[in-house]
């Protein structure tokens, strides 16, 4: 029992921003203090984030989105939104179901 407690453990990574560089870049750029002002809503800052970003860009930020994601999947509501804040981002999600728009925005985003 021992053993499995600490490979456990040792497979439960602390979150780290420093592993998302990409969102890092996203999060100030689009969904700054002024967000709202600009964009309207969260979802519009990452429509415009996707209007406006390169292939390349799209693609690094849906990955690492996606990530970030499965890192914090079963996570307590309150460490999601830290992580998120940590990244850079003015915006604080309510639920999940507004990172679920999110996800479904990036599956259909073309890169």
């Amino acid at each position: 029992m021992k053993r499995e407690n600490v490979r456990k453990r040792q497979e439960t990574k602390p979150f780290d921003p420093a592993d998302y560089p990409a969102l890092q870049e996203f999060f100030p750029a689009y969904l700054h203090q002024d967000f709202a002002e600009e964009y309207g809503s969260a979802m519009d800052a990452l429509k415009g984030f996707l209007g406006d970003a390169s292939g390349d860009q799209i693609l690094q930020v849906k990955e690492e989105w996606s990530a970030f994601r499965r890192a914090l999947r079963n996570q307590p509501w309150a460490e999601v939104q830290t992580a998120i804040t940590g990244l850079g981002s003015a915006w604080l999600p309510e639920n999940e179901s507004q990172l679920q728009e999110w996800d479904k925005l990036f599956a259909n985003a073309e890169a």
